[in-house]
């Protein structure tokens, strides 16, 4: 997977301690949402985004609060920017599919993530999910190709 590093200015002093991670997606194009997510006056962020081709940019490291999830809860606890990781797909989930290149990338890289900070698959939501009413991203059909192909890898021993 190709990997681009950025660092986003809309991150917040305090660091956090990720004990999951949620997935996203943008509505807007991958360029344009990676810029925005660049730009201070959006205040706006995501700690990574991938591309239609699967590829990988990271915007901020693991340990940076971003701006992802605004007001949110998950599993009793609230405010999930403070404690989640946020990956996002860009477009709208709920007009298009994910293609096979993003749906690897996101599986490996939530993979990589559990992994590395030490969560299992059930501390991996949506924004749909921590933010009922408010937010509808990613879809439900987006989230289970990504879930199936996770739980392919894993039992493939990746």
């Amino acid at each position: 997977m190709k990997k681009k590093i950025l660092q986003t200015p809309n991150i917040s002093k305090i660091p956090i301690k990720p004990i999951g991670l949620v997935w996203h997606h943008s509505a807007g194009s991958f360029n344009g949402s990676v810029a925005w997510c660049m730009d201070k006056v959006s205040k706006v962020s995501y700690h990574g985004m991938v591309d239609l081709d699967g590829s990988y940019t990271q915007l901020a490291l693991d340990h940076h609060r971003v701006w992802a999830n605004g007001i949110s809860s998950f599993k009793g606890l609230k405010d999930c920017n403070g404690f989640m990781l946020s990956i996002s797909v860009s477009g709208d989930t709920n007009k298009r599919d994910l293609t096979k290149k993003e749906i690897e990338s996101m599986a490996l890289i939530t993979i990589e993530k559990m992994k590395k900070h030490n969560f299992k698959l059930d501390m991996v939501t949506t924004h749909r999910e921590i933010s009922p009413g408010r937010k509808n991203d990613i879809s439900e059909k987006a989230e289970q190709e990504i879930r199936t192909r996770i739980k392919q890898l894993l039992a493939n021993g990746i």
